[in-house]
Formats: C-alpha cells, structure tokens, sequence
C-alpha cells in the first residue's frame, strides 16, 4: 500500500471510539471513510467531523466502502461478529481490549485471521505509553537484568459503574479484572514472559453492583521465566498512584500514571535514577505502528494471540477466585 492511503472504518463511535479518531487524525498516510455507531445521530456527527460516511450497521458499512482497515470499538461481547466480518471482507482488524468477552469468542476472531491472512491487533495502547516502551528496550538490552518481579496498580473510582455496560458480564465478559486488569496481564507478558500460573481474589464493595461482579480484586502471576507479578484493580476505592514497577536483577524501573510522579529507571553502574521518556501519546503509537505494519514496513508488535491469552489469563483468574 506504499504511497496510497490507509482507508480506516471505526466501528463504535463512544468514548474510546471518540479517543481513536482524534488519533487515526494524527497518523500520516490513515483516512477515515466511515463511522459506524447503531446510535445514528452519533454517527453522522462523528462521521461529518472526519469526513467519512456514517452507517449504523458494519455489514451495510462493509458491502459499501470495502475499507483497508477496521478499529472496532464497540463493547466485548460484539467484538466477534464485527471482526470476523470484516477479516472475511479483506480487511485488516485492530480490535479494543478485550478481544472479547470470553476465550472462545476471542479464539474466534484469531481463527478468522489466520484464515484470512489479514491482520489482527489487541489494541493494547499502553505498550505504547512512551515509558513502556523505552522500559521494553531496557528490558530487552539487559540493562536490568532478568526482570523477577513486576507490580501494576489502575484504580480508582469510576462514578455510575452500575448503569453503564462494563459492570454488565454479559456485555463485558467479567468486572474490573477484565475491564482495566487485561491491560495489566498484556504488561506482564510484554515485560516479563508468559503467564504459566494465576491467583486471584475480588471482592464487591458498591452495593450497587450485582453480585459477583467484582469491583476489587488482586492477582498475583508467575511466568515462564520465573518472574512473578503483582497486580491490583479496583472502580470503587479512593484514587492512589497507579503505576507499573519492574525489579531486575541489574535495576529497577517505575512507571507513574495520572498523578504527577517521576517515571524514572535505576541500572547497573548507574549512580542516580534517570527520567523515562514521557513525551508521545499512546493512542497515536498504537495506530501510528498499526498503519506501518499494513504498509509492510514492520511487524505487528501486538497481535490478536496476545489479546486472547489476556483473556485466557483473565478467565483463569476468575475460576481461581470462584468466581467461574
């Protein structure tokens, strides 16, 4: 596809929706043609902000525009029909976390991408926050040695959680675990190795909420490469330091989200921590690397394999905590 334009459909015009068309804005070479939202009036003001067509079903979207490429961003449980349909139109696939709402729909989609030979893509956009991803680099050049322990906390209050569809498990697959600790587990794997053993315990605090949706919970996880992880989730609980550490044998590396802290690395020979780099939004990296690997000048760095082991992973933590 060099020198010709990405052609992008957005499927799900809603929050996250909205966060990925400001940033298809921002990618060279990405030009989004449709919108596709079953809200209408949603579309269209989407749709007309962009320039594309607005459509309140993918297949009728599909049969009209035949787009390269495909983000959907609607919740979990229509992940599946809406990414097998368009693998099997010819396009490729960048999908929201979860994959899906459970490992069979998410083996699913796969299945259909690797028939296809389309691309599929978990969008997991924090292996894209700048500090990530220079944490990757450390981690791969052996600056910290063999990373050994790893901890990842995002909470805090997520005011009406009960009216909206993410505390619903039909529709989201799970509670805060699969909601905001699949982005963690996709960490893990991407800092540590794979996940060979889960632990979990959740609790319902908010009367609110069904029972058995969990709105608190921790893991803990052990890798392949004798790492073991920490990780902590929660909608009900006061706001605190969210963030990612990573302990290596040779150094040590924290990661601060949202609240004003240093992200900063310690290595080996290294008299004083050094700052991560904070500068890039992670939403442009994601779709930014996205449209460079359709346009075959690199490979996908995240795939539709690592958005269903984050599911598989999610799904074991929940039969650990009873919970399945």
């Amino acid at each position: 596809m060099s020198g010709q334009p990405i052609r992008v459909a957005v499927i799900g015009a809603g929050g996250i929706g909205g966060t990925h068309l400001n940033a298809w804005s921002q990618v060279p070479g990405a030009q989004i043609v449709a919108v596709v939202d079953v809200d209408s009036a949603r579309a269209e003001q989407a749709a007309g902000k962009v320039g594309g067509a607005a459509f309140t079903d993918h297949r009728a979207m599909l049969d009209a525009i035949t787009p390269d490429a495909v983000d959907i961003c609607t919740p979990p449980v229509h992940h599946p029909e809406a990414a097998v349909d368009a693998l099997d139109s010819g396009a490729h696939v960048i999908c929201e976390k979860p994959l899906a709402e459970s490992p069979v729909s998410a083996h699913r989609i796969v299945e259909a991408a690797e028939s296809s030979g389309k691309l599929l893509m978990a969008a997991f956009c924090h292996r894209f926050h700048p500090p990530v991803a220079h944490l990757k680099r450390l981690v791969g050049d052996g600056r910290l040695g063999e990373v050994r322990m790893f901890r990842n906390r995002f909470a805090g209050p997520f005011a009406g959680i009960e009216g909206v569809w993410f505390s619903n498990p039909d529709v989201s697959g799970g509670g805060c675990l699969m909601d905001t600790s699949v982005h963690s587990v996709d960490l893990f794997r991407f800092l540590v190795g794979e996940v060979v053993q889960v632990q979990a315990a959740a609790v319902t605090v908010s009367d609110k909420l069904k029972p058995g949706v969990e709105d608190t919970a921790a893991m803990v996880l052990r890798s392949d490469t004798q790492g073991v992880g920490v990780i902590e989730a929660s909608w009900a609980l006061a706001a605190g330091a969210n963030v990612v550490e990573v302990y290596g044998t040779k150094g040590t590396a924290f990661i601060h989200y949202w609240d004003g802290g240093v992200s900063r690395y310690l290595a080996e020979g290294m008299s004083e921590p050094e700052p991560l780099p904070e500068d890039g939004d992670r939403f442009q990296g994601e779709l930014g690397h996205f449209a460079a690997a359709i346009r075959g000048e690199c490979a996908l760095s995240v795939t539709g394999f690592d958005g269903l082991r984050a599911v598989e992973v999610i799904y074991d933590a929940y039969r650990s905590a009873g919970l399945r």
